[in-house]
């Protein structure tokens, strides 16, 4: 292949020495098919499939296969490419586009987006079209679902209160994204010939797809986070004027290292022989087999998305790639809405069920430093990534070594400690209590298992099984004692993770706000820099009660005398607790004796 292909670059008149073909190429980015064919052509650009043309004119059945000329083209644009003095196509032939603002970088671009449904992509999709509004297309990865086609589940994204804001401002905008049926899981993500053709000018790839539970079983995990990288990395390679890949990943992938540097780790495990095994085992063999397998990592997604890092980092020399990985994310603080949040993962679980009354004990160090995220900063972040990667070269390391890294976290001095962040949520739930709380907002924190336990029982599942006996016998259906069972497993699976003081790295990352000008910030209001107060407690805790609890944000006379009443019968049932322990104590004592 390389004789070939050496002999069809010395037909073109480009100068070829052995060792630059053999040598590994460096990070290319192509703007068009039509470049090379024109290269390889003069009349090419007279024809308007030019990449049929041209594998037509190399081999005359070429035209039986549309993809395979497709392939051959994109193949061959990255090769001449690599032999340019090995440097970055826009850069060398371009001088302007290093001073490109961010917003001129957007325009006309083709973005395929995976992972739309989820709270990272909701948010960035409804970033992309109110403040980036000129993009050419935007394709979004869904599967049919609960007897919905994907044009009709993009139809109820769209519908979402957080993109009314997009389509006052940018109505255009929605007329240019369309769904794309696909499933992570399947091979090729299960997209249809037809659909590959549509998104074949594709030249910016966010990669958000995942699924993120923690007890997920090891088959699926890997299917979705680790093969399903894989198979979109393989439809990049099909793209010509792809320009940048950014692969979504969780600052915890590397979660046996306490520091977290922005950097690729090696792992032990191989990524092929990882996906080899789910395909050929059952689950229940597969899950039997994790605990031996997943070397120190404590859930299948941290390994699957480890792996799922190895991947892009293996491509580094075929495609513009990039990694940029997620910290604890939380609600967002100013965009779409300010306090938006559409699920219960992570930390926010734990901070509703204290919100509420409905926790009261957490098996959570109060010194542990939570390194959470907003979710409007890390979609900031993530539209600056891709626009670092392309027209900020030197900004990058721009080595073979290793693929890109940027961590989306905090740094160690805007770092919190879970009493610090518990005591300003408690300052917001005394003025703004819930409608639905059926306790006082507190709880203890402790790395006690057993006090952890204890209190658990006597605060949380008494008090549990109390309600369910009243639901009882107002004949509906319990759900407490139900709820108090989850709570205490997210309580266990999340535990490695707030509960380890972590050392991270995210200079990089920091340094994508220095790439954008000042007027750029302020009027796309691209904000990197968060560290939580009271103002963002306030925020986060009325989010929750708008976007979770569905119940008006200010709190109603009734629901603040609730809140007294539940704080006096709170400390009043404490007190008498510690007053039966005293007795039971001084009971026993002379019977010891």
């Amino acid at each position: 292949l390389l004789k070939v292909l050496k002999k069809l670059l010395q037909f073109c008149g480009i100068e070829t020495e052995s060792s630059s073909l053999t040598r590994t190429p460096q990070r290319l980015r192509s703007t068009a098919t039509l470049h090379l064919a024109i290269a390889l052509h003069p009349e090419a650009s007279l024809y308007p499939d030019a990449a049929l043309h041209l594998a037509t004119a190399l081999h005359p059945e070429a035209s039986l296969y549309p993809d395979a000329a497709l392939h051959l083209t994109a193949a061959l644009y990255r090769a001449k490419m690599s032999l340019i003095k090995g440097v970055n196509y826009f850069t060398a032939n371009d001088e302007n586009f290093k001073k490109m603002s961010i917003t001129d970088f957007y325009n006309n671009q083709e973005i395929f987006i995976t992972g739309g449904s989820g709270f990272i992509g909701k948010a960035l999709i409804e970033k992309l079209l109110r403040s980036f509004p000129n993009f050419n297309k935007m394709f979004i990865l869904l599967r049919p679902k609960n007897g919905k086609s994907v044009d009709e589940r993009l139809q109820e994204l769209l519908d979402n209160i957080i993109f009314q804001r997009a389509r006052d401002e940018q109505p255009e905008s929605f007329k240019k994204i369309h769904a794309i049926a696909g499933d992570c899981k399947e091979l090729g993500l299960g997209i249809s010939s037809d659909d590959l053709r549509r998104i074949k000018n594709v030249t910016i790839i966010f990669h958000s797809a995942a699924n993120v539970r923690f007890d997920n079983p090891f088959k699926e995990s890997v299917f979705v986070n680790l093969r399903g990288t894989h198979e979109i990395i393989k439809i990049a390679e099909t793209m010509p004027k792809l320009i940048a890949f950014v692969q979504v990943s969780t600052l915890y992938a590397n979660v046996d290292q306490i520091h977290i540097k922005e950097q690729m780790r090696s792992s032990d495990c191989d990524w092929r022989t990882t996906i080899k095994l789910a395909e050929t085992l059952d689950g229940k063999t597969l899950d039997i087999l994790f605990k031996k397998y997943s070397s120190d990592h404590p859930n299948t997604y941290t390994l699957a998305k480890s792996l799922g890092e190895q991947i892009v980092n293996d491509y580094r020399n075929k495609l513009p790639v990039i990694i940029y990985r997620v910290a604890q994310m939380v609600n967002s603080v100013e965009e779409p809405l300010p306090g938006w949040i559409d699920n219960m993962n992570g930390p926010a679980a734990l901070f509703l069920s204290g919100f509420i009354g409905v926790g009261q004990s957490f098996y959570i160090g109060p010194y542990a430093k939570l390194n959470m995220i907003p979710c409007d900063v890390t979609v900031h972040g993530l539209i600056i990534s891709a626009y670092a990667l392309v027209t900020k070269p030197n900004f990058l390391n721009n080595s073979n070594e290793s693929v890109d890294v940027l961590n989306n976290c905090l740094s160690s001095e805007n770092l919190m400690s879970q009493e610090e962040i518990t005591h300003r949520c408690h300052e917001v739930a005394k003025e703004n209590p819930s409608e639905k709380a059926i306790w006082f907002t507190g709880g203890t924190h402790t790395t006690c298992w057993i006090r952890f336990f204890i209190h658990f029982m006597l605060t949380q599942f008494l008090l549990a099984n109390l309600l369910d006996c009243i639901l009882r016998l107002r004949k509906e259906k319990p759900f407490f004692v139900k709820l108090q069972r989850r709570i205490y497993s997210a309580n266990m699976i999340v535990q490695k993770f707030i509960n380890t003081n972590w050392i991270t790295d995210n200079d990089k990352y920091e340094s994508l706000s220095t790439l954008i000008t000042e007027e750029d910030k302020n009027k796309l209001n691209l904000q990197l820099d968060y560290k939580f107060s009271k103002r963002h407690a306030r925020v986060f805790l009325e989010g929750y009660k708008k976007f979770i609890l569905k119940e008006p944000v200010k709190a109603s006379k009734q629901a603040i005398l609730r809140f007294k009443i539940f704080y006096f019968l709170h400390y009043f049932l404490m007190s008498v607790m510690v007053l039966c322990l005293l007795w039971f104590i001084k009971k026993l004592i002379p019977l010891s004796v």
